[in-house]
């Protein structure tokens, strides 16, 4: 139908867009940094605690780490932390802002653990990786449209994918908030992700928290810990 067909493109150029945007990478008032990509506050540092709990639970089985969404780089760094310890033999990264990749290509010149880039949506590049390849992946890309920003938006049309990609005993993180209170957050999960993800082929889902406080007037974050999904395969 002409409808779905005007939606598909609209979903075009909002990738084409947010690829060929500047990614612009500022000091935060108070100290720290963010970036930001067309207007959207994308990633701030003070979520490093987070990005290195979903890196951790990504990484326990070491192996060949899948990461969707580099941003500033704070769960890539966790990832060669953590994978040097746990025995990760490869780090493959998608990124879909050109200059945000860039930066990634940069930083993984002197990454320690070899590592891949590849520059383009997950959406896209996903159908390239063969099936049960990987031990481990960690989500954190960010969402389009306002129906892919709440709760399991976006992360929820790549559970089949992931659930494909990794081998038995894999295990999959990812980026999650829902609701305006942790306990909103937590029932949400529950009711809502879990099943999902069992549906999407994962034999177990386990859940931890991490306290993490957001910088005072950060935009999109007000609850002081988050949600460590970990879907096993």
């Amino acid at each position: 139908s002409s409808w779905a067909h005007m939606k598909e493109d609209r979903e075009e150029d909002r990738r084409a867009r947010w690829q060929e945007a500047e990614a612009v990478f500022r000091e935060l008032p108070g100290g720290g940094q963010g970036l930001s990509i067309l207007g959207h506050d994308v990633m701030e540092d003070w979520e490093a605690p987070y990005m290195d709990a979903l890196a951790a639970a990504a990484c326990q089985q070491g192996g060949r780490i899948l990461e969707v969404g580099f941003g500033l780089g704070l769960s890539a760094a966790a990832i060669q932390r953590h994978g040097r310890s746990t025995g990760v033999t490869e780090h493959v990264i998608l990124e879909a802002n050109e200059m945000v990749m860039a930066k990634a290509g940069f930083w993984s010149d002197e990454a320690q653990i070899p590592k891949v880039v590849l520059g383009g949506f997950w959406q896209e590049l996903v159908e390239s990786l063969e099936d049960g390849t990987f031990d481990g992946i960690l989500f954190d890309a960010y969402p389009l449209s306002p129906g892919e920003a709440a709760g399991d938006g976006e992360v929820g049309a790549f559970f089949v994918e992931a659930a494909r990609l990794l081998r038995p005993g894999g295990c999959f993180s990812f980026y999650y908030d829902a609701g305006r209170s942790w306990l909103e957050s937590v029932q949400s999960f529950r009711c809502e992700t879990v099943p999902k993800l069992l549906t999407a082929g994962f034999r177990e889902v386990k859940e931890d928290q991490v306290l993490c406080r957001p910088r005072p007037g950060c935009s999109y974050f007000w609850k002081e810990r988050f949600l460590i999904p970990m879907a096993i395969r």
